[in-house]
């Protein structure tokens, strides 16, 4: 085989390793946080937080979508529509999402990563 062969295949095996590695990494699903987020949820649970939401409200929906969804945040949500009574007795403010830790509002940052450092979890 003579030398402008040689460099043709090696450049072709080159190229073929490099497509066949990007093609897999893009085709890779991204890890999944779920696990995170039931420990996040946990956390803030044994730490008395404390959402009082309701379906109708955009922004009740967006915070819990943002800690993994209505089934997630079980634990630690309060549906206003559906218990009235509740919200009426323990919420502070006339609006929701409220959000309570230890029995006082928080009014700071919505985000998770927020949150959890607010009750000293780790995401």
């Amino acid at each position: 085989m003579n030398k402008k062969a040689l460099i043709s295949v090696l450049v072709l095996v080159f190229i073929g390793v490099v497509f066949v590695f990007t093609f897999n990494s893009s085709t890779q699903e991204p890890e999944n946080d779920s696990d995170s987020q039931v420990g996040l949820i946990d956390c803030l649970a044994a730490n008395s937080f404390v959402i009082y939401g309701s379906s109708t409200c955009p922004a009740c929906a967006q915070l819990v979508n943002s800690l993994g969804g209505y089934e997630a945040v079980t634990p630690i949500y309060v549906e206003c529509n559906e218990e009235q009574d509740r919200c009426a007795e323990n919420m502070q403010t006339n609006y929701v999402p409220e959000i309570q830790i230890n029995g006082e509002v928080y009014t700071g940052s919505r985000d998770p990563q927020a949150l959890a450092e607010q009750v000293g979890c780790k995401i």
